[in-house]
């Protein structure tokens, strides 16, 4: 099932969020359309085939599929309903009859393992693989990013019994789920769209750890900050603006500087985190093991806490990497009072594995994927 493609076009839903992350587990790559807004980058998504709600094909989205229809050859269609109680596939006249493009009906809610059966039957591996920057200026173009991304929260758990130590902010499309941060606010994305994201991010992440505070969960949330960011003075000051109308942060809210292409003065940076300092701001290294100023980093800038790169950590678990390496990293944090963070464990091989160099705290697919606020917080929204 290398490289294909499914358009979703459904309601904005729990459903479709599993849906979407259940398929890319599989290879399969997922885009969904919520809105008339989503269609741009639907269409530059060039979808190998299609899966859509029968009720919102009837409401107006069905000139999307004629969209597809001129631009290539006619896509294979499958229609999720309520209402069937059976799969019926394409052989069955009155499916066939209905639409020439349709293939299947499956009813909701389904397993995502039904679907994917259906696309590796009818799909064809695409050709088109890396649209994902692609995908991201449709929706610059169309002034759809910023409604586009939703605030999630991931759990960070101490290595030696499980329990929850702090939650981290993670940037998501919501109709484009795997498409990573790094992807989405890269050189081509304007700063200013970058500053208005991150700083919407911030509002969530002090908005939850007032909430956590209030209920007596006295663990931190932490958002990740480009170092890049850093630099501007637009969202330096709009950063220091919202940190004078809070409390004290100390032991709330984490700032993680993030491993990136684009090339930041880290001494300007260090300054800066010095000035955070004093609101009870601390920061965190993320991605170490990537990229190529992990030591100026880890050098220069006043650091409470190091994440370790899942890509490095997998290094070591599967033996590419001597424990002598990521150890000795480890050990330099403890001396300088920091604490550490795997990234990337998924089984309870790499829980051992990360126990195994001495870490303190793990994060990863193992205690589960990231989830909406109303999640953690009961009546979120009401807050």
């Amino acid at each position: 099932m290398a490289n294909q493609r499914v358009l979703v076009i459904d309601d904005e839903s729990a459903f479709t969020r599993f849906l979407q992350d259940d398929l890319e587990q599989r290879a399969i790559s997922v885009a969904c359309v919520y809105s008339p807004g989503d269609e741009n980058g639907a269409t530059v998504f060039a979808p190998d085939v299609i899966v859509a709600d029968k009720k919102l094909l009837a409401a107006g989205n069905g000139g999307l599929l004629c969209r597809f229809d001129r631009a290539e050859r006619q896509l294979p269609l499958v229609l999720m309903t309520g209402a069937d109680s059976k799969l019926h596939d394409g052989r069955t006249a009155s499916i066939s009859a209905a639409k020439s493009q349709i293939v299947a009906t499956i009813p909701k809610p389904f397993e995502p393992k039904m679907l994917a059966e259906l696309i590796d039957r009818y799909a064809q591996d695409s050709q088109k693989i890396d649209l994902d920057a692609e995908y991201i200026r449709a929706l610059i173009a169309s002034d759809g990013l910023l409604d586009n991304l939703v605030v999630e929260f991931q759990s960070k758990h101490a290595l030696t019994d499980g329990s929850v130590v702090g939650y981290e902010a993670l940037s998501r499309l919501k109709t484009r789920r795997a498409i990573s941060p790094a992807t989405i606010f890269s050189a081509a994305t304007e700063i200013s769209l970058e500053i208005k994201a991150t700083m919407n991010v911030i509002d969530q992440v002090m908005k939850l750890a007032d909430a956590l505070h209030n209920l007596r969960k006295n663990v931190p949330v932490s958002f990740n900050c480009s170092a890049i960011l850093l630099t501007q003075s637009e969202f330096v000051d709009a950063l220091f603006a919202r940190l004078h109308k809070v409390r004290d942060l100390r032991g709330s809210v984490i700032m993680e500087i993030t491993e990136e292409n684009r090339v930041a003065n880290i001494k300007v940076v260090a300054e800066i985190c010095q000035m955070l300092s004093r609101y009870g701001l601390d920061v965190s290294i993320d991605d170490y093991g990537t990229g190529r100023s992990n030591l100026d980093r880890i050098a220069e800038i006043p650091f409470a806490e190091l994440k370790l790169d899942k890509e490095i950590f997998w290094a070591f678990c599967n033996d590419r990497v001597p424990i002598t390496v990521l150890s000795s990293i480890i050990d330099f944090c403890h001396m300088r009072g920091a604490k550490t963070v795997v990234e990337g464990i998924e089984t309870p091989f790499h829980l051992d594995k990360a126990r195994l160099l001495g870490a303190d705290h793990g994060q990863g697919f193992y205690w589960g994927r990231a989830v909406p606020p109303q999640y953690l917080v009961k009546d979120w929204h009401g807050l």
